[in-house]
């Protein structure tokens, strides 16, 4: 059965605007994978990160560390609020930001050849020396007999004050099987394209490849059907901008009302 979902051309639009706005924020290598579905009145808590291994001192030991709490609102919306901390390399980890983010399922499972949708989002950095950030991305993902298959297309755009980069993007992709609900194992790759008016070759653009495992585990700790959603990886540079490796870690806490 359709629901009153809102029109695929009516987002495209939107992200296609953003797109092709002025100046932006820095992408990064490794990044929260998001799916195109939204389930209503289910709460999530979720962490995810990443480390950097380089032999370069100016590449090791990079890190990611965010927590969010997220609802879903309706059977197509889905609003999240993260608190982010970063290490730069060489440096101690600190707190970066907080955003405000927004998923919008556009089309219903398995309506179309691809399952399509969009997230918005805005990152207010509270340092002077550091501008904010909008954020938009295409969520797509298609199952083929046992595998399912996620791509991410990601635009990011500097306001406010503070320096400001030039549009950048990044392009992530993940397959899986579908071997059992506990566990799942694929691969992902990620392409940081930098600036896109500066993107330079495929060495001076940072693009990994590597295994990834996936899975669900109910945990019954609760009668709303609360489970455990993981995602691990771990990621090995293939162009020299790239870290060595990187490895990642996304956990989701699911409760249901």
């Amino acid at each position: 059965m359709k629901t009153d979902r809102p029109s695929i051309h009516c987002f495209s639009a939107l992200l296609l605007g953003v797109a092709i706005a002025a100046s932006v924020s820095s992408a990064h290598a490794a990044d929260k994978l998001y799916y195109p579905y939204v389930t209503k009145g289910e709460l999530e808590v979720e962490y995810f990160g990443s480390r950097s291994s380089d032999s370069d001192s100016t590449e090791y030991n990079a890190q990611k560390q965010q927590f969010s709490v997220g609802y879903g609102f309706t059977n197509w919306w889905k609003s999240e609020l993260y608190g982010k901390f970063e290490r730069e390399p060489q440096n101690r980890i600190t707190f970066d930001a907080w955003e405000w983010e927004n998923i919008f399922q556009l089309t219903e499972r398995g309506e179309y050849w691809l399952d399509v949708g969009a997230s918005l989002a805005y990152e207010y950095t509270p340092q002077r020396n550091h501008a904010d950030t909008i954020e938009a991305r295409l969520l797509l993902a298609k199952d083929i007999g046992k595998t399912s298959h996620t791509f991410n297309a990601i635009v990011e755009k500097d306001v406010s004050s503070g320096p400001k980069a030039g549009l950048e993007s990044t392009l992530l992709w993940s397959s899986r099987y579908r071997y059992n609900q506990y566990f799942e194992p694929g691969f992902e790759i990620s392409s940081d394209f930098g600036e896109l008016k500066h993107t330079g070759s495929y060495d001076n653009q940072k693009h990994s490849i590597g295994p990834a495992a996936y899975g669900k585990i109910p945990l019954g700790l609760t009668d709303r059907g609360d489970s455990l959603k993981y995602r691990i990886g771990y990621l090995f540079g293939v162009s020299q901008a790239a870290p060595s490796g990187e490895a990642i870690a996304q956990l989701e806490y699911e409760l249901h009302f």
